[in-house]
């Protein structure tokens, strides 16, 4: 008897053993009255969502996606057959579930079956994009309705304690990650190492808040600061570090507001030149050092390196010969069709002011002759037109402006 036992078991075994190779993901989608004959899974690489990782089969009018592994934990994208987005979704542990779309632009008919963690996402992700839209309505109104205020005020805190008490009790849940970078923390209290977050734009879109160029509040040395706390928080995982820092060398190349050109300075100091990132060859590395050089001699402030060149009338001309009040650099080229433009307005304002004096410098191929190449470098230029605007010391004291600009920054001195 004990015998006939085992090798029933063992049959039973060798029955079910092709099933242990099945996959171990499977993510059911429906969208009602959305017919397409396949959806593609679109994983998120960082902050681009082009990288395709697996296409769904036809099951019961289900769109079906399924591994012989665990997915990476992250947000993806749900794409019809020609990749363009409907929908983000939330994969974290549990990857054996089904969602039902009722209405693609209704977040709340979104149903989740099997999965805990995605259902909570979808119901954290909807409850803060309908507070938000609402956040922004009232802003908008401030203006008239000052008493708006209040009402922006119990909006986010009242989100606040929703998307506190939505928190999971496994704090390695991604959903918990998620939740944090989505609230306003401080840098000190974000998962940064978390390197779930690469596959997701949660830390993009917390860098873009963190960085808004556009923000008169932020100063450069204001900066320095948030980016020398994001580094130190994320010493320990270099992945993450790094894309931080190629996210901010980007950001700061060239920089909407040209006092922050000392932020790519700092950033060239601290890490580029000294740390070992992804990507950074040292060719790369020298000529990064090179610019960040170039530029701490052209910053508002600095004394204009000295130059001569050979204008279109055929004279040598010498920065160091001109003894006006102001001095405007104009790098152009003859070809642009913004440089015309702004020639035009100069050629305006000097006729108007008897201490200005305009050095149009013509920095096309056809004149290389006539202008060093390192009259270019020495000045960064890199487009055209190229405006600075120096006072009678041969000072910095506005640069890469527009050509109307120039009469104002004037008069403010």
């Amino acid at each position: 008897m004990k015998g006939i036992l085992v090798k029933f078991f063992i049959i039973v075994l060798l029955t079910f053993a092709p099933f242990a190779s099945f996959s171990q993901a499977k993510i059911r989608v429906n969208i009602e009255n959305h017919i397409d004959s396949i959806y593609y899974l679109i994983k998120y690489t960082s902050d681009k969502s082009h990288c395709v990782i697996d296409t769904s089969s036809l099951s019961s009018g289900y769109k079906i996606f399924s591994n012989k592994t665990d997915y990476n934990e992250g947000i993806y994208v749900i794409a019809d057959s020609k990749q363009n987005p409907l929908f983000e979704i939330l994969i974290g542990k549990d990857q054996k579930f089904s969602i039902h779309v009722e209405e693609l632009m209704d977040l709340k008919s979104y149903e989740v079956k099997g999965c805990k963690e995605t259902e909570s996402y979808f119901k954290v992700y909807s409850r803060t994009f309908y507070d938000r839209l609402h956040i922004k309505a009232l802003e908008s109104e401030l203006k008239y309705h000052p008493e708006n205020i209040r009402k922006i005020d119990s909006i986010k805190n009242e989100l606040y304690k929703y998307q506190e008490s939505m928190l999971r009790k496994d704090n390695d849940s991604f959903l918990n990650t998620y939740i944090k970078f989505t609230e306003d923390r401080p840098i000190c209290d974000l998962p940064l190492c978390d390197e779930r977050i690469l596959n997701s734009r949660l830390l993009k879109n917390k860098l873009d808040k963190y960085f808004d160029n556009s923000s008169t509040t932020q100063t450069p040395e204001l900066i320095c600061n948030k980016i020398d706390e994001f580094v130190l928080s994320t010493d320990e995982c270099q992945e993450i570090r790094d894309y931080i820092l190629w996210y901010l060398y980007s950001k700061y190349f060239n920089p909407e507001k040209t006092e922050n050109e000392l932020v790519y300075i700092h950033l060239v100091d601290e890490y580029f030149s000294k740390l070992k990132i992804e990507n950074l060859t040292e060719n790369i590395r020298k000529e990064i050092i090179r610019r960040a050089d170039v530029l701490r001699k052209i910053t508002i402030g600095q004394v204009a390196p000295s130059f001569q060149y050979i204008d279109e009338n055929g004279d040598i001309v010498d920065l160091d010969d001109i003894r006006s009040k102001f001095t405007v650099l104009f790098f152009y080229k003859p070809d642009c069709q913004k440089c015309i433009r702004d020639k035009r307005i100069l050629g305006l304002i000097k006729k108007r002011r008897n201490d200005l004096t305009v050095l149009e410098i013509n920095i096309s191929e056809d004149n290389y002759n006539n202008v060093s190449h390192d009259i270019i470098k020495k000045y960064d230029v890199m487009t055209t037109p190229t405006i600075y605007l120096l006072n009678k010391n041969k000072e910095i004291i506005a640069k890469h402006i527009k050509a109307e600009e120039v009469e104002f920054h004037i008069i403010k001195r």
